[in-house]
């Protein structure tokens, strides 16, 4: 079966049960999961991918709380309201449904207390989601004794079914003790007096990576990474990677426009950074009509792999971070990594499919994310964009001088999207 045909046909399976579905909040009837896995989340995390047997994983791996029993949950402050819904899950009978009306103060917040602490250092939480909205961030907080705790949070897209998403550390409060935390909450912010839905299930844990790793990315295909960027990452000996909408490469330089060249994009992966996947036309993914998207989604594959990018050609970024159902399944069929998302110091990918991508750094900024990630370990993937103005270009160089000095002290270390999709995705 060629690619076009494996397309069509993949995207057909999953979306045949979408033509019955309401519109935007209305739920699906007890759909699964679309982040690949078969069969109940309870197996999801039975097998790691890089193939290292079960035992070499902390206990906690896999699913901690499935929500078929939401007594153990409770709203904090009486803020929004918890219910368990039948017609959404990840596999088993129902998920929690969190709702905030305007008289919740646009937010809604649920916690578990534990019987027993559990000891979180060697992991990071998760959780499957789907919300009504058009985007939304949830926060997952694990607190000790002494309400100190360290928070986790992730951006995504609404009007997904559930969807599994990797969350990373974005703030510290206190000095929370990783070995007895004691409880768990759960946070959607929907605005100020704003209302609105949040479905949560499956909460579960994967492997932290011991020490801090950083990713360096280069998204859109720019002439200005040729031109500004190459002789930074050469000089401070950095791996990185160019996602490139293939549509938009340049023949030569007699084509006007801000785009990479063939002749440049040659020159990238000669000094070997990566040449990775957007859409062809770079366009956000929810912008393009449902009738494009196979294109626009799976015609890189084929551009990178005559080009002899064989191997960028199983990674994709979504530009923007936006994407809908049936693009986001399109990427799921046809990629190892997507990158997408808003979090810094992810722990393994639990979804491979949107694994996170911080903010570009301006000045200043860049010091601070890498101590961040030196500190609370993880997997810090940074992006960058247009460099076509002086405080870009110094917040790149001081990304890619601390990571230098860092690397040199054995306090970080660089990967590529090949050694994370080997090393780092627990499915």
């Amino acid at each position: 079966m060629d690619r076009r045909t494996y397309l069509a046909t993949g995207v057909a399976a999953a979306l045949a049960g979408c033509s019955e579905l309401g519109g935007p909040g209305e739920p699906e009837t007890n759909e699964e999961r679309t982040d690949g896995a078969d069969g109940p989340t309870e197996n999801a995390s039975d097998e790691p991918s890089d193939g290292a047997d079960d035992e070499d994983y902390p206990d906690l791996v896999g699913t901690f709380d499935d929500f078929e029993n939401l007594e153990e949950w409770w709203e904090w402050q009486d803020i929004g309201t918890l219910e368990a819904d039948s017609t959404r899950s990840s596999g088993g009978s129902q998920s929690a449904l969190l709702t905030s009306s305007p008289e919740d103060r646009g937010q809604v917040r649920v916690r578990r207390e534990l019987e027993e602490p559990i000891d979180v250092r060697e992991v990071a939480p998760g959780l499957d989601l789907a919300t009504d909205t058009d985007a939304g961030v949830v926060r997952i907080q694990l607190q000790d004794e002494n309400a100190h705790y360290v928070e986790y949070s992730q951006r995504f897209m609404g009007n997904m079914p559930l969807t599994r998403h990797n969350f990373g550390i974005t703030r510290i409060r206190g000095e929370p003790d990783l070995s007895e935390v004691i409880v768990l909450q759960v946070i959607r912010w929907f605005g100020d007096d704003a209302e609105g839905r949040q479905w949560v299930d499956d909460f579960h844990f994967v492997p932290r990576p011991t020490g801090g790793k950083v990713m360096v990315q280069f998204h859109g295909g720019y002439e200005s990474h040729y031109r500004e960027a190459l002789e930074l990452v050469e000089e401070y000996d950095v791996p990185a990677t160019a996602f490139v909408p293939t549509g938009r490469v340049r023949e030569d330089d007699a084509v006007d426009g801000d785009r990479l060249t063939r002749e440049q994009v040659d020159e990238l992966a000669a000094a070997d950074w990566t040449i990775g996947a957007q859409p062809a036309n770079g366009q956000l993914l929810d912008q393009v009509d449902s009738d494009a998207l196979e294109d626009a989604i799976g015609e890189p594959i084929d551009w990178l792999a005559e080009a002899g990018y064989d191997d960028g050609a199983r990674f994709f970024a979504y530009p923007g971070s936006r994407y809908t159902e049936e693009s986001y399944e399109l990427v799921r069929d046809n990629y190892e990594l997507g990158f997408a998302g808003r979090s810094r110091s992810q722990g393994y990918a639990g979804n491979p499919h949107l694994c996170s991508t911080t903010e570009t750094p301006g000045p200043g900024e860049a010091t601070d994310l890498l101590d961040w990630t030196v500190e609370w370990g993880g997997i810090t993937t940074i992006p960058f964009y247009r460099l076509d103005d002086p405080e870009t270009l110094e917040a790149l160089e001081e990304t890619l001088s601390g990571i230098d000095q860092r690397r040199s002290a054995d306090e970080l270390e660089v990967i590529t999207p090949a050694e994370m999709a080997e090393n780092y995705v627990y499915e």
